[in-house]
Parts: structure tokens; sequence; C-alpha cells
């Protein structure tokens, strides 16, 4: 090797040395593990060991880290603690509002215990404000496919199982919404920081609500030899859920947004009134993602 190879071989030992200490990804020079002005970690050994590699995949499928159980554990001993972090800019702490729903949501699907929002055709076409419109609409399409409302009736519903958990997000913005014009005055609070808590609640109601108490119920049903289906009716969930979104809905209005007690207590009533029509228009909008699915 000349001279000048070895000088070469230097210079780019000597880049190569700075860059340990920079940024990969935008040059700034590290202070600690992580840059200061993008976030991206320094890659460590560690880092690209094959355990470390399974680690990252586990917590991601299974959000099984610290993260994950200081969320669950505010989400039901502290309404409130986890929108109010998030409205005042604590983000890491916890998991996100849409980490938390969707996360909610996939448990939903696993484990659907109680399907409260889903909706039968026989109710879609009978028994809500906007029946008279839509039932045409059906009868028409029966007419012209000469299919049987037996058949329509069994692929309608089946698909809409599906799509009335993923169309939960519609109640989570429609709640957001309502929320934000409950405190319209607030010009400090934005809608996002409403829809964090409608998220929250959302997340809370069904992980514990939809998934861990008719779980733990059918649980002590088989071993008593008593079926839960008695008692979780269409009247005895809509109980549930007022008396749910009302009590929990004060806590975390008064905590998360600085709410005085007769604030946060108009307030969750007036949420809790809203949630017959919030259902109607969810309901809805499920009629006809479902219809134009199946037709």
């Amino acid at each position: 090797m000349n001279r000048y190879d070895n000088h070469d071989y230097r210079l780019i030992s000597k880049i190569m040395g700075s860059l340990g200490h920079s940024c990969m990804r935008c040059g700034t020079e590290l202070q600690g593990s992580f840059c200061s002005n993008c976030g991206e970690k320094r890659i460590e050994n560690e880092d690209k060991k094959l355990n470390h590699f399974f680690e990252e995949a586990i917590s991601s499928v299974f959000v099984a880290d610290g993260k994950f159980f200081k969320t669950i554990k505010l989400l039901l001993t502290n309404p409130g603690e986890l929108t109010k972090s998030f409205v005042i800019g604590i983000r890491k702490k916890y998991l996100s509002p849409l980490q938390l729903f969707f996360f909610a949501n996939l448990i939903y699907f696993i484990f659907p215990f109680i399907s409260t929002f889903n909706t039968s055709l026989d109710v879609q076409l009978n028994n809500l404000p906007y029946s008279n419109s839509i039932r045409p609409v059906v009868e028409s399409y029966l007419q012209e496919s000469q299919r049987s409302m037996k058949s329509f009736t069994l692929e309608f519903e089946g698909v809409s199982s599906s799509n009335g958990k993923l169309l939960l997000i519609v109640l989570v913005l429609l709640q957001g919404l309502f929320l934000k014009l409950l405190f319209w005055k607030r010009k400090n609070l934005f809608l996002v920081d409403f829809l964090a808590g409608s998220a929250y609640f959302y997340g809370f109601y069904i992980l514990f609500v939809l998934v861990l108490l008719p779980g733990v119920i059918m649980l002590f049903g088989d071993i008593i030899g008593v079926s839960i289906n008695s008692f979780f009716n269409e009247l005895t969930l809509s109980i549930i859920f007022l008396l749910v979104i009302i009590t929990y809905m004060y806590f975390l209005i008064k905590k998360a947004y600085d709410t005085s007690t007769i604030g946060s207590i108009w307030r969750s009533i007036l949420l809790g009134a809203y949630i017959i029509p919030s259902f109607v228009i969810y309901r809805y909008i499920l009629f006809w993602v479902t219809y134009w699915m199946v037709t």
C-alpha cells in the first residue's frame, strides 16, 4: 500500500469515526442515544442482535411494554389523566389515543362477546328514523336482482357484523366533534384534544365493558350453568352504555379539560343524551357501507 493509499485509508477512518458521533439521518452531533434534531436513535451493537430484533417485533405486535401497562392502568383507575397528558404535550410516556383505540378494536375482533355496535337488517329497515328512505332502495335492488330477502339478509348481516367494528372510528369522530362544540369558548383547546378524549373513552369502553366484563360473566356463567344472553340484551346494553359514558366522561372532562364540577356534570349528561343521534348517524353510515359492499 503506497502513501496515497495510506492517506486515503486514514481519511476514510477519520470520517467514519466522526459519523459514529453524528446522526446518520441528519448529521447533527449526538449528545446521547437520540438525536436532538430529528429524534433518530443511535444504533449500537446491541441493537443489531437477533434477540433485540425479536423483542421489538413482539413489542410491536402485542404492545407488550411498560408504556402499554401504564396506559391500561390509568385508563381504568384515573379517567382523564391520559387525555390531560395528551393535551399538555406528554405523548411518549403512554400509548397514543389512536394506538389504544385500534388495539382495543383488535381485541374486540378476537373476542366479540357482545355485538352491541352491529345492527340487523330488520332494525335498519323498520325501526330507525331513516328506515323509510332506505327500505325502497333494498326492495328495488331485490326486485332487479331477483334475490330473496332471506339470502340478502344473511349476506348483509355477515358483512355488517365486521363493518360494525371497523366503523367504530365514526363514533370517536362524532363524540370528539360534539365535545368541541361543548367547549366552543375554550380557545386554548383544539379539536384534536377532544378527539383524543373520545378515543381514550372508546378504548376503555371496548376493553373493559365489551370484552373484559362479559368475558368474566361468561366464565362465571359457565361455572354455575347460566347463560349471559338473557342479561346482555338491547335494553341492558343501552342502559350500561348510558351510565358508563355519563360517569366516565364526567371524570375525564373534569380532569383533562380542567372543568368545574357543575360544568363537568352538565357536559357529561349532554354527551349521554347525544348517544342517541350519534348512534343513528353511525348506523346510517354502517347501512350504506355494507349495502355498497354486498350489491
